[in-house]
């Protein structure tokens, strides 16, 4: 078994992820695998790859893939690669909100309302945690308010280095930091006897064997917006590292050590010992 590795559409592309994880069973093993929920659905999830007649929540509820489980609740799956941590943040609060907020409600049943977890899966960043669960809660008591919204994060390098190398979540986690063929045939061969890393090498193979229709999807409304936030995050990034450069050549100026610098601009040591002045 192989995993055909294509360098645009790698498997933690926005728009593979959209085709992969609309279908079915990989959405539901993929929620169940970060939220611990078992999840079922009738159909397949809705996707911003494959627009439905009933996709009207796609415009108000904008992630990659979401839909109702068997649960009466609404699970959501995002990939998300170069981000700005606040914007994040409140981009979850705020679709939360809107699933929240787009459900009907007749006669005053707010009880009835379904219940929403928001799931993002982040490839580029390293956090002490690998799953964050986050609900409504009492800030003095600890105690949950609610439970009508949850809101998970996901972090691939943190799952990675932590889950245990047999569940599905680190199987995800590894197809996810895929990045070049040498990784593609490292996950096939360690994953090949799995049926989960049978399934994600043969739906991706499936997927990138017909990169006409990826780019095709990827020109559409969303997923252009999508490559615009990212390339913006991608500059502020790079403006940043270069604030950063700047300040370490004054503070090498001024005589202080290479720990003290690297600590307060978080830069690699190397990095700043390159910045020195030639002798």
């Amino acid at each position: 078994m192989s995993l055909n590795y294509h360098e645009h559409y790698y498997p933690s592309n926005d728009v593979v992820f959209s085709v992969m994880f609309g279908k079915r069973q990989l959405f539901c093993a993929l929620v169940s695998a970060v939220t611990g929920d078992k999840v079922d659905l009738e159909g397949d999830p809705h996707s911003q790859a494959t627009l439905r007649e009933d996709d009207v929540l796609l415009n108000s509820i904008r992630f990659d893939t979401f839909a109702m489980a068997l649960n009466n609740k609404l699970y959501t799956a995002d990939m998300q690669r170069s981000y700005k941590e606040a914007r994040l943040e409140r981009r979850t609060a705020y679709y939360a909100c809107r699933a929240i907020s787009t459900q009907e409600v007749k006669d005053m049943a707010y009880e009835e309302l379904n219940p929403v977890n928001i799931s993002f899966i982040l490839t580029d960043h390293r956090e002490k945690q690998a799953i964050r669960r986050i609900k409504l809660c009492d800030i003095d008591t600890f105690e949950m308010y609610d439970d009508l919204i949850e809101i998970t994060l996901v972090h691939i390098p943190t799952v990675i280095k932590t889950a245990d190398n047999t569940s599905n979540l680190y199987i995800f986690a590894r197809f996810f930091a895929i990045s070049s063929q040498d990784d593609a045939d490292k996950f096939a061969n360690e994953f090949e006897a799995t049926d989960l890393g049978k399934e994600l090498v043969n739906m991706y193979n499936s997927v990138v064997a017909n990169a006409n229709n990826l780019q095709r999807i990827e020109n559409s409304p969303y997923f252009t917006g999508r490559l615009t936030e990212a390339q913006l995050e991608v500059e502020r990034q790079k403006a940043e590292r270069r604030k950063a450069i700047k300040a370490a050549r004054k503070m090498l100026s001024l005589g202080l050590s290479l720990d003290i610098i690297s600590e307060s601009l978080d830069l690699d040591i190397d990095t700043i010992r390159s910045l020195r002045p030639a002798n």
